[in-house]
């Protein structure tokens, strides 16, 4: 019986470990301009991007009306992370959009050696979300 717990108790560890999750994730919060419809895309790590700055545990991004934002930061594929998605008016007002009402979706991919990440999410309706083609044929 000794031996089983034993066992027992050094899979459980090693199961543990298996599963840690970094710790380093860090959420997004994307400002989106104002009344902005269709596809967004995010890329990472672009030596021309804008610079991110932090809103408490967030990473402010900025995506532009074209629905597009180049950052300097790198993506991250470790952990969970809960983005939060909002409309900006020109006066810097914030309505927050919420995840299967008018964002749609939100991968992350296309990660290679010449392309070191990219983000993509719909902002639209479901049946806006169900009539576009897909981004990757659509990429702006």
């Amino acid at each position: 019986m000794r031996k089983f717990l034993f066992f027992l108790s050094v899979y459980v560890m090693l199961l543990l470990t298996a599963c840690s999750v970094d710790d380093t994730v860090s959420s997004n919060l994307y400002l989106i301009p104002d009344d902005y419809k269709g596809w967004v895309r995010i890329e990472y790590d672009k030596d021309f991007g804008q610079e991110t700055k932090s809103e408490g545990d967030y990473i402010v991004i900025k995506v532009n009306e074209k629905g597009v934002s180049k950052v300097k930061s790198t993506v991250t594929h470790e952990g969970w992370a809960t983005n939060r998605y909002f409309y900006v008016t020109k006066d810097g007002e914030r309505k927050e959009l919420k995840p299967g009402k008018l964002i749609h979706g939100a991968v992350q991919g296309r990660e290679s050696k010449t392309n070191p990440g990219e983000v993509n999410f719909f902002v639209g309706t479901k049946e806006e979300f169900a009539e576009a083609t897909d981004y990757s044929r659509n990429a702006k």
